[in-house]
């Protein structure tokens, strides 16, 4: 975990605009997100360089970033999972994750989408 050098009130989710799949998922966060607790930012924009400045040297962003409220920086499942204590309904979701197998199920399945995530989708 790494720490950009600005901070922010809201946390922010860096996800890549060029990917459809990308897309209709922060739409799906955005409906879910009912208090707009969360920013989106398009890994492509220059603010997400600035909030995490090592993005820049990606081709492509390789999975989703959550730049948290105290500039923590979480990767992939564990950025879903560090969204939910701002999601309506999201502590119980995080129990999910509780369960025994259920993080390395979900860290495999995430990378094997977001590997693919161009080869199927539009």
């Amino acid at each position: 975990m790494k720490k950009p050098e600005e901070k922010n009130k809201s946390p922010s989710l860096i996800y890549d605009a060029e990917c459809s799949l990308c897309v209709s998922s922060k739409r799906w966060i955005e409906r879910w997100d009912i208090s707009h607790h969360i920013r989106f930012v398009p890994f492509q924009s220059e603010e997400a360089k600035q909030l995490v400045p090592d993005i820049a040297s990606l081709g492509c962003l390789d999975a989703m970033r959550l730049v948290d409220q105290r500039g923590v920086i979480l990767s992939g499942v564990s950025a879903f999972r560090g969204m939910l204590s701002f999601l309506p309904m999201g502590g119980l979701v995080a129990l999910f994750f509780r369960l025994p197998g259920t993080l390395l199920l979900a860290n495999t399945f995430y990378q094997i989408i977001a590997k693919n995530r161009y080869r199927h989708l539009p």
